[in-house]
């Protein structure tokens, strides 16, 4: 059996202490949670593993609006797709277990 088991993915997050950092590549930080979370489900599909699990902190407080939420239903449609289940265990930081 093979599997993903992962956590703290904080989907969008504001990164709002990098304001404090005048040099820091905001933008370019801004889209790396995404970044990672696409290379993490085409991982699991390269590598054909039974399932995933998702262990809380998916996102990072309250979206900004829907992007955040369609982004995450797309690449759970990847996995989907390919036959890999996923398993999500939502933590006090997602909007679900407020």
């Amino acid at each position: 059996m093979k599997f993903i088991h992962t956590a703290d993915i904080h989907l969008d997050s504001p990164l709002s202490g990098l304001a404090a950092y005048k040099d820091a590549p905001a933008d370019l930080l801004r889209t790396v949670t995404r970044d990672a979370f696409t290379r993490l489900v085409d991982e699991a599909i390269e590598e054909a593993v039974d399932f995933m699990v998702i262990a809380g902190d998916l996102y990072d407080g309250s979206w900004k609006d829907y992007n955040t939420g369609h982004f995450f239903c797309r690449e759970m449609g990847r996995l989907n797709k390919a036959g890999i289940p996923v398993y999500c265990c939502w933590a006090t930081m997602m909007p679900i277990a407020r």
